[in-house]
């Protein structure tokens, strides 16, 4: 079997490299007899890798023309607690994915579970045939079912990632209605002022080019808008879709993706939406992970994949380092001043009284009770903003369009 590594050498820089053994043990003894401490080792396949006799397939061209719904997050979550509660009820692994593949609705879905059942029967472990489908499960569903299966407490450890899951469910609800509102109205807004301006402005254009009276200022930028606007609408759309396509692929390159979190965590109101989210999402991806037995290393290596922003990411790896070299978790976050002070101050607690993870899945609590109140004092803050920024449009097109008028009727008075 293949395994990929990484390791702290005793200069401090992280080595990381592939090795041939039987098992993973033995390639811990290996980094061991280097002299240097493991950080990670996982199979290849693992990672993602997708062997099929012996090969790997470049592309799935099958996946890629599959049209049927993709897996989300809700789906895995009902599957996972169906899953847990058939197997504390004493089901076999084997027949209670028999049972959920004829439940499943998701055609996608359906696809993957009728695999899963295939290499569960044939004796395959449950985390190693999740691993076969990388895009679905990721390393983290991957290191707690292991670690539930290594451990023999294999529905502890599924109730644990149904929670986690559902946490993470109702996270992400709330920041996606912290945005819909706004964007909604934005969108609204920009629909009735191109309607107004593309078609509405030029018969009014039309009209008052047969009348004798001098245009309002305001009334002739409405109209030059207007002209541009019938004959090059198009940029506008093609402008914004260019500006989202450079910031997706400049997130691509691993030298900006820190500049560029760094920037968006700095946003007024919604990089502290940002900002809490990534932290709770993070700190609960910790405490479930320890909750389960997965080692610390590995746990703060994990939890910054799921912070979702490169900054909160480096944090958790310095974190690691620091834990690589023996020191405390907390002493780390005060010294590079990596989080808030209540976070480092409730980490040491967590340390000294061996309940780190309660500490931390706190942490995550209160961080999404924070969020939930700021999301509700954005809402109540930005009705009447919106209102009042529709309304100035409304206003400045009405006063544009009749200000002429008004001065045609008194100029024939």
């Amino acid at each position: 079997m293949d395994f990929q590594y990484k390791a702290k050498a005793p200069d401090g820089s992280v080595l990381s490299g592939s090795r041939s053994a039987p098992t993973q043990s033995e390639v811990l003894d290996w980094i061991k007899g280097q002299g240097w401490v493991a950080i990670d080792v996982t199979r290849i396949f693992e990672k993602g890798a997708k062997k099929v006799s012996g090969t790997e397939s470049s592309f799935d061209w099958s996946e890629f023309f599959d049209l049927s719904p993709k897996v989300k997050l809700k789906d895995k979550l009902v599957f996972f607690k169906q899953l847990s509660t058939m197997i504390s009820a004493g089901v076999t692994v084997s027949r209670a994915i028999e049972i959920l593949v004829q439940q499943t609705q998701n055609k996608r879905f359906r696809k993957i579970i009728t695999h899963l059942h295939k290499r569960v029967s044939s004796g395959v472990g449950l985390a190693e045939s999740m691993a076969e489908f990388p895009k679905t499960f990721d390393i983290l569903t991957y290191s707690l079912i292991k670690a539930g299966e290594e451990s023999g407490t294999l529905d502890v450890s599924l109730i644990r990632l149904a929670g986690f899951l559902e946490s993470q469910n109702n996270l992400r609800k709330k920041i996606i209605s912290a945005f819909t509102y706004p964007i909604a109205v934005m969108m609204i807004a920009f629909v009735v002022l191109g309607v107004m301006v593309v078609v509405v402005v030029p018969q009014f254009q039309k009209a008052f080019a047969h009348i004798n009276v001098p245009l309002p200022m305001i009334t002739q930028i409405i109209f030059k808008i207007g002209t541009w606007a019938k004959d090059s609408w198009y940029y506008v759309p093609l402008s914004v879709l260019a500006v989202f396509l450079l910031i997706y692929f400049l997130k691509k390159i691993d030298s900006l993706k820190y500049p560029i979190d760094s920037f968006l965590l700095n946003v007024p109101i919604f990089g502290g939406i940002l900002y809490k989210a990534s932290i709770a999402r993070s700190f609960r991806t910790m405490s479930s992970l320890l909750d389960s037995g997965v080692p610390i290393l590995k746990t703060l290596d994990l939890a910054g994949d799921v912070a979702g922003n490169e900054k909160v990411k480096r944090g958790f790896l310095y974190m690691r380092d620091g834990a690589i070299m023996g020191v405390p978790i907390n002493n780390v976050m005060r010294e590079k001043k990596l989080f808030p002070p209540m976070i480092s101050h409730m980490v040491a607690v967590g340390e000294e009284t061996g309940k780190t993870n309660e500490m931390l899945a706190k942490i995550a609590e209160w961080y999404e009770g924070e969020l939930e109140e700021t999301i509700k004092r954005l809402s109540s803050l930005l009705e009447p903003i919106l209102v009042i920024f529709v309304g100035l449009i409304v206003g400045i097109m009405v006063m544009a369009i009749f200000m002429p008028i008004i001065s045609a009727i008194q100029a024939f008075m």
